[in-house]
């Protein structure tokens, strides 16, 4: 039998991360598993995974939970070391209509 923790461990990132996904997608745990593994797996898998964290942290903030806001920010410094780099296709350069 595959348990949550078999998920976590295959999705490449840590339990933490999963539960934001999780949280901030509003899916069950396993799937945020699956997405935080496909999003990890593209080059600007590692800014939205941050940026799910910061979405997070302002949510928590908003809310008055700032035990939780402060593990989002630990959270976000541990994604920052665990998860370098990475394009934010936000960023990315879109083409103009002439």
């Amino acid at each position: 039998m595959i348990t949550i923790w078999d998920c976590y461990g295959l999705s490449d990132a840590v339990p933490d991360e999963v539960v934001v996904v999780a949280s901030h997608e509003r899916l069950p745990p396993v799937l945020a598993a699956g997405k935080a593994y496909d999003t990890l797996a593209q080059p600007w898998g590692a800014p939205a995974i941050r940026q799910m964290i910061l979405d997070e942290y302002c949510r928590a903030g908003a809310h008055g939970d700032r035990a939780y806001a402060d593990d989002l920010a630990a959270l976000y410094a541990e994604a920052r070391r665990l998860h370098p780099g990475g394009r934010d296709r936000r960023r990315l350069r879109r083409p103009t209509l002439k």
